[in-house]
């Protein structure tokens, strides 16, 4: 090896170069020329050289001395040198060096070395003025050591300045994810982050970028130097980024990585940069910056374009992670090559690596790395089904042979590296659908120049319950409405073919009369321009493959619920199918009563048990068994489907209750003083009586058993105020029981309560029993108004007879008390005895007295009939329960009696719990009577 006087690091002359400068090297003599001349002079010579003899060898030297010094001054950055997409390599090389010399200020020398976009200094607004402010964390001397380091440079670089407020965030280290002996400096935003007003700034969508590259030929991928410290923050907001450190308090003047709104705000700054240039040659997605081209001469100008824009918006690169002028260029986590796309390939040896599932956890992290993928994976629904199954709430995880084939069907296919075309808006699309009676299917296709046929993207969904009762030619049609849906994206405005192979969809758009939801899909496509093309089933495979779904169809197994050879090899692998047993033909068998059944083995109980209880519609127990018992056997079969029925979810929701209810009886206790205790109730459904009032309000005593009722247009808490104003004019109450109508649990009406002291009681959510009293006056004050209205020979408005109704039961001796509710509550009747006033009945303190002891002996008697119909349960927290829903006569037929599995939070009172429902707003006591 000869070294030049010239050195330089990494550079390599080879043969083009030599041969440009016309340089030889004759190592016999130890000489290098240029043009004859010896460059290799002694010490001496050189101070008389000819300096034009020197420039001419430095000149391409000297175009390297550019992208090196961006190398020499860190060991951070590695310049990586770009590949050729010719065949020509020297020439495109010099290419890309020419323009990185001409741009050079647009590369950052290092990572402190960043620009300032010429935008606005942004803002970063909190939802509270609280500042928030946080102890620094406890450091090792070595990383505070770092810590100090990189702070000094942040600080030297403008990036930081020091502080003196109230806000502070705690500053921690973190490993380069590449670089594993290298940190970055990362702030604990969290606390921040909680106070963090959203930004509704739209993530890019990748599909709609990879779209834009189906016609390039050529990619650049430009990466920004620290992208986010480019962005400016206000002088006013600075404070709230305010770091903490054990050797002082600094605030960022750049916006820092770790802050919630960060990747919304760059993003939609350098987006609008490419918008106010109107780039349509690249896109970014946050800092990374793809620029695409058809030819290398376009891409040579789209460079410099975009370079010029880096130049005027203070943009700086980092030129180690930037890729220039390459054939096939990775995006997003795929290979974009020719009009191509594929996964890439590290994510795939990812996916490959990953071993069998252990649970749910690792199973969701498995199909969810295996989803972002799903447009390139044919049948992808047929696939993953069985393990979707693994997923579903109360399935115990049981990895079986069938979970295990889908997982590495799902790894192969992905690991044959399969390939998709990109779309083109300017090739006609083609649809491929087909529908079975599981799932439907589509593939979006598109031609080349040969007019052949490349997938775009594959799609398919199992259907769901209500879809499975259509007709077919409803589920082909449903097919199609489905791929449009999914790839409305890609034909909405573009003329293309749909293909079926359902030859009455043909004429789809041309049948008239249709009916239902035909008619309603038909208005649907009605907005596409299409043509539909009957094809064969045994041409339109992709589509009718990806529609196929592996579960077991009504009558292809009515009799034979497993398959013969299925049960062969797996007796072969059961210990309990021994030689007790028979043979006959090659299965195990069992002789009862003359007639032989198979041995079922162990592994194959539960999938038989699935198999009858599903596609029979959920038998019962009895059923089960005439089902299954004449053909199969095992030990211990009748207590197996016994407890297989009993814990059967889709049962247990659908099905009616047949035991006792839970929960004993807890009644509200006796009062034995008027206005101890008033209850509130409302009866509507009186608006077509003659009046403009609808509703009914009735107030009750609970210790006279007193009654007011006041009629209104409406049931609102300013109703419920105005009428319980005029009740506390006689007495203000100790409590109030009410139901839980949104009048009476809104603040308007809880203020007023407070105001006059008095407690507030609330049933128990659609448990009206809990208001026993009122509910049953109501029963009786209806009843009477219905006799007054019907025997009236005029129409008389109902609230002028509702008055004499209200006093005739206040009037009227009650059933379980024996006196009239106006005597208990006013010590006097209206009316006088022939023999003396008011000699009907005791003195009324005697008389209270004995109501409530009558009432008490009420109530006990109603506890005993009451308890002999429901049992004594109690829950603990973490007890799973089904909730029986609330439905109103005649309404929702089809839909379950029961909801859940529900986990019990808390008991609340002997029979009520909180149990953890879908919506956490709308907890309530719920009454384990409903369980």
């Amino acid at each position: 090896m000869y070294v030049l006087d010239h050195t330089l690091p990494y550079i390599i002359l080879g043969m083009p170069e030599l041969s440009k400068y016309d340089i030889t090297i004759d190592c016999s003599k130890q000489k290098i020329c240029q043009n004859g001349k010896n460059l290799n002079k002694s010490q001496n010579d050189k101070s008389h050289s000819n300096d034009k003899d020197k420039q001419n060898v430095s000149l391409h030297i000297s175009e390297c001395k550019q992208i090196n010094s961006h190398c020499s001054q860190t060991t951070e950055d590695q310049v990586n040198p770009p590949q050729s997409v010719t065949e020509n390599k020297c020439e495109l090389r010099k290419e890309v060096k020419d323009i990185i010399k001409n741009f050079d200020s647009v590369f950052s020398k290092d990572k402190y070395d960043v620009g300032a976009l010429r935008v606005e200094p942004q803002r970063i607004v909190l939802n509270s003025d609280l500042p928030v402010s946080l102890r620094s964390y406890h450091t090792s001397p070595v990383e505070e050591e770092e810590i100090k380091s990189q702070v000094e440079k942040l600080l030297q670089a403008g990036l930081i300045k020091e502080s003196n407020n109230p806000y502070s965030s705690p500053v921690t280290l973190a490993f380069k994810r590449d670089e594993s002996k290298k940190t970055r400096l990362c702030i604990d935003f969290r606390k921040l982050n909680a106070l963090c007003k959203s930004d509704s700034e739209p993530l890019p969508l990748m599909d709609s970028l990879l779209d834009k590259l189906s016609k390039a030929k050529i990619f650049s991928s430009l990466d920004l130097a620290s992208g986010y410290w480019h962005v400016p923050i206000h002088p006013k907001d600075t404070e709230k980024l305010a770091f903490c450190t054990n050797f002082g308090l600094y605030e960022w003047c750049r916006l820092p990585f770790g802050i919630k709104v960060a990747p919304a705000i760059f993003n939609r700054l350098i987006r609008r940069i490419l918008t106010k240039y109107k780039i349509d040659f690249a896109c970014n997605y946050f800092d990374d910056i793809i620029v695409y081209s058809s030819s290398e001469l376009e891409h040579w100008k789209h460079l410099k374009t975009i370079f010029e824009i880096c130049e005027k918006e203070n943009i700086k690169l980092k030129l180690s992670k930037c890729v220039f002028a390459q054939t096939k260029i990775r995006f997003l986590g795929y290979e974009i090559e020719q009009g191509k796309v594929s996964p890439n390939n590290a994510n795939i040896e990812t996916i490959k690596k990953l071993q069998p599932s252990t649970n749910v956890k690792e199973l969701q992290r498995f199909l969810g790395s295996v989803n972002v993928y799903n447009k390139f994976i044919p049948q992808y629904a047929k696939l993953r089904y069985p393990l979707n199954q693994l997923l579903k709430k109360d399935v115990k995880f049981n990895w079986t042979n069938e979970c295990q084939d889908a997982f590495d069907k799902l790894k192969e296919t992905l690991t044959t590296k399969p390939v998709l075309n990109l779309y083109n808006p300017d090739v006609t699309c083609h649809v491929f659908v087909d529908a079975s009676q599981k799932s439907v299917g589509a593939v979006l296709k598109q031609p080349d120049a040969s007019d052949v046929l490349h997938p775009i993207v594959y799609h398919s969904r199992t259907l769901r319950d209500y879809e499975k009762n259509y007709a077919i030619t409803e589920l082909e049609c449903l097919a199609i409405v489905d791929a449009l849906d999914k790839f409305y994206y890609y034909l909405h405005g573009q003329k293309f073919v749909i293909h079926t192979d359902h030859a009455a969809l043909v004429w789809l758009k041309n049948v008239k009369n249709l009916r239902g939801r035909l008619f309603r899909w038909s208005l649907k496509l009605s907005m596409f321009d299409y043509e539909i093309k009957y094809q064969k089933v045994c041409t339109n495979i992709e589509a009718d493959m990806l529609s196929r779904h592996p579960v077991s169809h009504h009558f292809q197994h009515a009799v034979h619920l497993l398959d013969i050879n299925e049960i062969k090899t797996k007796q072969k692998n059961d210990n309990l199918c021994g030689p007790k047993y028979h043979e006959v033909k090659d299965v195990i068998v069992i002789k009862k009563r003359n007639l032989y059944k198979i041995v079922v083995p162990f592994s194959l109980r539960l999938k038989l048990l699935n198999q009858a209880h599903e596609q029979f519609g959920h038998p019962g127990v009895q059923k089960m068994l005439n089902l299954i018992t004449p053909q199969y056997y095992w030990p211990n079969i009748t207590s197996d489907i016994t407890e297989f029925v009993k814990h059967c979810s889709v049962c247990q929701l659908n099905k009616k209750r047949k035991q006792k209810r839970f929960g004993l009886l807890q009644q509200v206790p006796p009062t034995s003083t008027p206005f101890e205790c008033i209850s509130v109730d409302t009866v509507g459904g009186f608006n077509y009586y003659n009046s403009t009032k609808k509703f009914l309000h009735i107030v009750i005593d609970h210790a006279t058993r007193h009654v007011w009722a006041f009629p209104s247009k409406n049931e609102n808490s300013e109703t419920y105020i105005n009428i319980l104003k005029q009740i506390f004019q006689i007495q203000v109450p100790v409590k109030l029981l009410t139901d839980r109508n949104a009048a009476f649990t809104s603040s308007r009406f809880k203020k007023f309560l407070r105001n006059y002291n008095v407690k507030h009681l609330l049933t128990t959510a659609h448990h009206p029993q809990t208001n026993g009293k009122v509910e049953r006056v109501n029963q009786s004050l209806v009843t009477r108004l219905k006799c007054k209205v019907n025997s009236t020979s005029t129409e008389v408005p109902w609230t002028k007879l509702l008055e004499s109704v209200t006093n005739e039961y206040n009037l009227t001796p009650h059933s379980i008390t024996k006196y009239p509710p106006a005597y208990l509550l006013l010590g006097t009747l209206p009316y006088d005895s022939p023999i003396g006033q008011n000699s009907y009945y005791e003195p009324v303190n005697e008389a209270r007295n004995l109501a409530l002891q009558r009432t008490i002996d009420y109530h006990n008697k109603n506890k005993i009939r009451y308890d002999a119909r429901f049992v004594d349960k109690k829950f603990n927290p973490g007890d799973l329960v089904v909730y029986e829903e609330f439905h109103y006569p005649n309404t929702r037929k089809l839909s379950p009696p029961f909801s859940g599995p529900y986990e019990v939070i808390k008991q609340c009172s002997e029979v009520t719990y909180e149990i953890n429902k879908s919506n956490p707003l709308t907890k309530q006591d719920t009454n384990c009577a409903y369980f």
